[in-house]
């Protein structure tokens, strides 16, 4: 037995309720804010502001000014959502400047906010924000952390593409703190993140990335091979500048596998962009010291120290200091060489002088051994001493980073490993309410079920009533058709022994009287006899019309319609017209349909009763193909067809109709009268 749809629609609200449920349980920071349509503009809005701010010829200290001027103005935001986000809009613009405490700050109430509202998105990127900013002021722990916290984050919101960006920076902090083997795994999986999204940017950058780890590694087939993917990439992108830097590190490999007639082929082709002259002189003059390099380290001897000489001055132009302390070296090398010790010594030391407060220490360590080498024995014995002292430490230090690195990562996995217990509790407490709402659920169903059979039942035995009561009434009209015929039989019978033997015997009197001869007697029983001989045509012809058979069945039906329709406006007050179709074949329609027909027409007049103020009805049946259509209309006040289909009267007849697998139509306006139509198939 199938299920109401009234059941069926409760079940379904109870369904929505454990659904928020579910969703209440398991959502919990885990929100996204998707910029709405209503929100849009007003951070268009902010962002053409920005821009404008940024791009006028203020001086920096001018435009922090009205950065905080426009930060001021971003707490009449009603929208809590819309000010997150102009937050870390406003944020890029004063990392930008590097207004740091007001970076700092805003950052601050941007995190603070994101929690607040449980803007998981919002907080996600203030991290990542955060993380760049600590990158850029050398605070590396700090960095990394802010990046670590930024990619789960970004994961656990299926923000997979963003997460990747974070771990690929993460992967480069753990490449420049020579944790190879952890920034390669970083890098990998940053890759997996990434490649779905077809970045061509960040895809060249993970593959550098790669290529400058497998070249510390020594494997330098597999540099070669990443950094030609990030070659790929950037040449697909159209980054000129970012291409020479990709040429510039597959030299580099090359140089490493002493392989220097390719080193040179690839620092070349980095050389012939004409962007990188113009743009970007720092990559130009790296391209002509490496170039130098390799034809120094190949025998090329031609050109020296010119070779060297020449990006030496154009870093010395741009304040290149990280290129100077190359190129120092570079040439330190070339003088001991061609042994020229003290002008080797010269180089060696100003690069050692310009490493140091840069805290570069691969340039510390190669200019300490090139002063070791051309120094006199105690000297080069102290330059010796410190440089295993630094390369020590240094390893300490990269042991360190590589331990706090791990650290952070477990200190925030524990978190997670938190987090998860709570989401088990949770998941659990979702299991039991929804165990427990699937018993209520089960124990509603039943409860719903039994109450339809029962209705069911009740339906049932409703038409039982029905049919018996339809059979009753075609009893009464067999009976009334019954008592008529014989009343009628009664009277014909009375007529033809009664009054026509008496007229017979009086007729046969007056014939016997022709015998008299005389002509005045035999006219007048003439006279007689013929008007007695139509009396009893006349008399015959009454007892014949009265002895007819009896109506045809199918006019039981139609006479109890029309009894009930006179009854019905005789008790209103009405003058009505009924008409029926002579072509309908009353036996042919199912006695279910003829029962609901009939309470249909009582329940018409029921409604003209109570509404219509009527003067006039009309009730009529016709056929129509297979179809009976019954109509029934009145000349009352009419009504408002939307508010009538809400009343239970029409419900009931169009329930009756729907049973039928018929039509109903309703047509009605105020002070225009009402007609109901109803048609089934027979």
């Amino acid at each position: 037995m199938g299920i109401s749809k009234r059941i069926l629609r409760k079940v379904c609200l109870f369904m929505v309720l454990v659904g928020s449920i579910l969703i209440g349980f398991t959502g919990c920071n885990q929100n996204t804010t998707p910029v709405s349509a209503e929100e849009a503009p007003m951070l268009d809005s902010l962002k053409l502001r920005l821009k404008k701010v940024i791009g006028s010829e203020k001086t920096d200290s001018e435009k922090i000014t009205a950065l905080m001027a426009i930060e001021d103005s971003l707490d009449q935001i009603s929208s809590e959502q819309i000010k997150t986000k102009a937050f870390i809009a406003l944020g890029k613009e004063y990392r930008s400047l590097r207004a740091d405490s007001a970076f700092i700050s805003l950052n601050n109430k941007t995190r603070k906010l994101s929690i607040e509202i449980n803007d998981s998105l919002s907080l996600a990127q203030s991290h990542y924000d955060l993380g760049r900013y600590y990158y850029f002021n050398d605070q590396i722990d700090s960095s990394y952390q802010s990046y670590f916290r930024a990619e789960r984050v970004f994961k656990l919101m299926g923000e997979s593409e963003s997460a990747g960006k974070a771990m690929l920076a993460m992967a480069i902090h753990q490449k420049n703190e020579r944790d190879y083997v952890g920034g390669e795994a970083s890098t990998i999986k940053a890759l997996e993140f990434l490649t779905p999204y077809n970045d061509l940017r960040y895809l060249a950058s993970a593959n550098n990335n790669l290529g400058l780890i497998s070249t510390e590694l020594g494997r330098y087939d597999a540099a070669i091979e990443y950094h030609l993917k990030a070659l790929e990439y950037r040449k697909k992108g159209g980054y000129e500048s970012l291409e020479a830097s990709s040429y510039n590190n597959i030299g580099l490999a090359f140089v490493k596998k002493k392989e220097y007639d390719k080193a040179i082929q690839f620092y070349e082709g980095g050389l012939s962009y004409d962007v990188v002259k113009s743009n970007r002189p720092s990559t130009y003059a790296r391209l002509l010291d490496n170039l130098a390099y390799a034809k120094f380290l190949s025998g090329d001897r031609d050109e020296f120290p010119y070779l060297f000489l020449r990006p030496l001055e154009i870093r010395d132009s741009i304040e290149d200091n990280y290129g100077l302390v190359t190129s120092n070296l570079h040439l330190s090398e070339y003088y001991m060489s061609v042994d020229s010790t003290e002008r080797a010594y010269e180089y060696a030391l100003s690069a050692l002088e310009k490493s140091k407060p840069l805290k570069y220490h691969r340039g510390i360590l190669e200019s300490l051994d090139l002063l070791a080498k051309n120094s006199k024995n105690d000297e080069a014995l102290a330059y010796s001493k410190e440089r295993i002292i630094l390369s020590d430490s240094l390893q300490i230090k990269e042991r360190q980073f590589q331990e706090r690195f791990a650290r952070i990562r477990f200190e925030t996995d524990n978190i997670e490993i938190e987090k998860e217990k709570a989401t088990k509790l949770n998941r659990q407490l979702i299991i039991l309410a929804l165990s427990l709402g699937m018993l209520f659920l089960m124990i509603y169903i039943f409860i719903q079920r039994k109450v339809a059979r029962k209705e069911l039942q009740y339906q049932r035995s409703q038409q039982v009533a029905n049919e018996e009561i339809y059979n009753l009434m075609l009893a009464q009209q067999q009976k009334l058709e019954e008592g008529k015929q014989l009343e009628k039989q009664r009277i014909s019978e009375d007529l033809h022994d009664g009054v026509l033997g008496r007229l017979f015997g009086a007729r046969l009197s007056l014939d016997s009287l022709n015998e008299r001869p005389d002509e005045v007697s035999i006219a007048s029983r003439t006279k007689y006899i013929a008007e007695l001989k139509s009396i009893e045509e006349e008399i015959r012809q009454i007892s014949h019309n009265l002895n007819a058979s009896a109506l045809p069945s199918k006019l039981s039906y139609i006479g109890g319609i029309e009894k009930l329709v006179d009854d019905q406006c005789r008790l209103i007050g009405l003058e009505y017209e009924f008409s029926n179709d002579s072509s309908i074949d009353w036996d042919e329609v199912p006695n279910d349909s003829k029962v609901h027909l009939f309470r249909i027409v009582q329940e018409t007049f029921q409604n003209i009763r109570k509404h219509a103020n009527a003067t006039k009805v009309s009730v009529g049946f016709r056929k129509e193909g297979k179809q009976v259509l019954l109509d029934v209309s009145d000349n009352g006040d009419g009504m408002d067809v939307d508010e009538v289909k809400k009343g239970i009267g029409l419900k009931n007849m169009a329930s009756r109709v729907q049973q039928l697998n018929g039509a109903i139509d309703l047509e009605s306006e105020l002070g225009n009268g009402t007609k109901i139509s109803v048609k089934i198939n027979i």
